[in-house]
């Protein structure tokens, strides 16, 4: 017999139990199946927006700061997320991907690709990432080696718009 529950962050759902009787997709949904968290991890992996208030002020979907930093605990409670140290400002708290979050980053182009096959998005935003709508694993394999040095290594900062 299976037990029907609630599934609701803020309701103390017993995590382990949720963990280890759901489908990989339906324990997908309940972990990221948020609006927020793939705009989150594109904002930090494509625009290098690491701070809260960087997030904040420049995301197309207008956020929230309550919702963010709500989002942004949760992010980092599921280990996509972790702070670094800022040498600017000692109290400024740059946000990196973990190895997680950089994994989530192909699902997001996916999804981008199932939204521009059947919808119409920000056309700027398609032609941007176009190269990565496709197959190429090459294109995908090198954007998240990239990634990587950003985020896990932190051997170097990337430009704007660095996988345009």
């Amino acid at each position: 017999m299976v037990e029907w529950f609630m599934l609701d962050l803020k309701t103390g759902v017993d995590e382990k139990f949720v963990e280890e009787n759901m489908c990989p997709i339906g324990l997908a949904a309940h972990l990221l199946g948020d609006k927020w968290i793939p705009i989150i991890i594109r904002d930090i992996a494509l625009f290098n927006r690491r701070t809260f208030n960087d997030i904040l002020k420049n995301n197309r979907e207008n956020i929230s700061s309550g919702s963010l930093s709500s989002r942004l605990k949760l992010m980092l409670d599921l280990n996509l997320l972790e702070i670094g140290a800022s040498e600017s400002h000692a109290q400024k708290k740059p946000y990196y991907l973990t190895e997680a979050g950089i994994s989530f980053v192909p699902i997001l182009f996916n999804l981008a690709a199932w939204t521009t096959e059947f919808r119409t998005p920000a056309a700027d935003i398609v032609a941007l990432a176009k190269p990565y709508l496709t197959d190429d694993a090459d294109r995908m394999e090198w954007l998240l080696e990239q990634l990587r040095t950003f985020n896990i290594h932190k051997t170097k900062e990337p430009e704007p718009l660095w996988w345009a």
